[in-house]
């Protein structure tokens, strides 16, 4: 078994309807329905994270979610599952998460290749 990783993710908006094509958000997810929007995300989820690996959600995980649909998509999710509150994270911060909700992070990256990741981007001086 290969060693856990450490995944972020941000603006999942599962059962945002604002999300599909034509929706005011403009992200034009590529989606008929809802349905095919949430089940879409939660395979990509599971293909990407496995149950070892912990997952750093960062905000806005659900939104106009009815609170039930939410905890069976959560129910159905791999990994270890932290979360950094986003301003559409009422019902997400019911759901159960590995560590307390948190409103910000300090998250220490390693990345095997040696690039570095930080917070601000450089500012070329």
């Amino acid at each position: 078994m290969s060693p856990p990783r450490t995944l972020f993710v941000a603006d999942t908006h599962w059962s945002h309807r604002a999300t599909l094509v034509g929706g005011r958000l403009s992200l034009n997810r590529p989606c008929a329905t809802i349905k095919e929007h949430d089940e879409g995300l939660i395979a990509r989820w599971n293909a990407a994270v496995r149950p070892q690996d912990t997952d750093w959600h960062l905000g806005d995980v659900f939104y106009r979610c009815p609170e039930p649909r939410a905890w069976e998509t959560f129910s159905r999710l791999n990994g270890r599952r932290f979360l950094v509150r986003g301003n559409h994270d009422r019902i997400g911060q019911r759901m159960p998460w590995n560590g307390p909700v948190a409103d910000v992070a300090r998250v220490h990256v390693t990345c095997d290749d040696g690039t570095a990741a930080w917070h601000s981007p450089p500012s070329g001086h």
